[in-house]
């Protein structure tokens, strides 16, 4: 296992861009990796209600546990989700579709959100074990993780609660990190949304 994620840090380093050396943060992603490669454990996201929205005109919002602003369209494809503590993100339908249910478990279809916009749609996340990896940062250590979809994200960062500490997240592929796509889950949402059975 060590190994595998000493590898695919240096796979890590390469693939993100270079950072501004003007930001205060004590690692880059890839960096943190390296030195915790051994902390890092098999989780998954549990099963938890949140809601989910389209919107009508030209919205923005923020999320302050990833001190991140939003802009959203409507285009047909951009849901905000409000999570367990009330943060709020942005995901695509498809992914949304792929990756969450309605409360009684049936399927969701883009209708619920285009035939409801600005309204808000109950949702049920599709519980799948096994699927992430994750590495606990504890609170003070400020990590710098620019991801996939880009967005620059950093661990424990601003007066946003952060419980014990942050965690990078990456799925798991044929039971591998893929930290070609990391990102952070906040240290207040990550035991109510993961699996923490594995954690070390």
């Amino acid at each position: 296992m060590k190994k595998i994620l000493l590898a695919l840090s240096i796979v890590l380093l390469s693939v993100f861009p270079a950072f501004a050396e003007d930001t205060a943060y004590d690692y880059d992603a890839a960096s943190y990796i390296s030195e915790h490669q051994g902390e890092a454990f098999l989780t998954g996201k549990t099963s938890y209600e949140i809601t989910g929205r389209m919107v009508s005109e030209p919205t923005t919002v923020y999320n302050p546990l990833e001190l991140v602003t939003y802009d959203v369209a409507n285009d047909g494809e951009s849901v905000i989700l409000k999570g367990t503590v009330g943060e709020e993100w942005v995901a695509n339908i498809s992914k949304v579709l792929s990756t969450y249910t309605r409360p009684d478990g049936s399927a969701l279809s883009a209708e619920d959100f285009t035939n409801n916009l600005d309204q808000e749609v109950a949702l049920k996340t599709v519980a799948e074990p096994g699927t992430n990896y994750a590495l606990f940062v504890p609170a003070g250590t400020v990590v710098k993780v620019d991801t996939a979809w880009g967005d620059t994200l950093y661990t424990n960062s601003g007066d946003a609660p952060h419980g014990e500490g942050d965690y990078l997240v990456c799925s798991a592929v044929d039971g591998e990190p893929d930290l070609s796509d990391v990102w952070v889950v906040n240290g207040e949402v990550f035991p109510s949304t993961y699996d923490m059975s594995n954690a070390i």
